[in-house]
């Protein structure tokens, strides 16, 4: 996914441009996972709820949550 490009909602793009980790992340994400952090994020109520997120982005196991489904972000 090109982030130039990407229709990135503007907390994921904020969050990601100040956030090496989290960009290295999601870059290695497939597709599919973009599309579901994407929903995600796009779903988000709070600023707060955009961090767990983008926090959750950087390590690689936590992110398995999100896309599978599992609300720990929000909860």
């Amino acid at each position: 996914m090109d982030f130039n490009n990407a229709n990135l909602p503007l907390g994921l793009g904020i969050g990601l441009a100040m956030d090496d980790v989290a960009r290295a992340g999601f870059g290695s994400l497939s597709e599919t996972e973009k599309e579901h952090v994407i929903l995600k994020c796009k779903d988000a109520k709070s600023r707060e709820e955009m961090d767990k997120i983008i926090d959750s982005i950087s390590p690689r196991e936590d992110i398995r949550s999100i896309v599978e489904g599992e609300d720990s972000v929000s909860g």
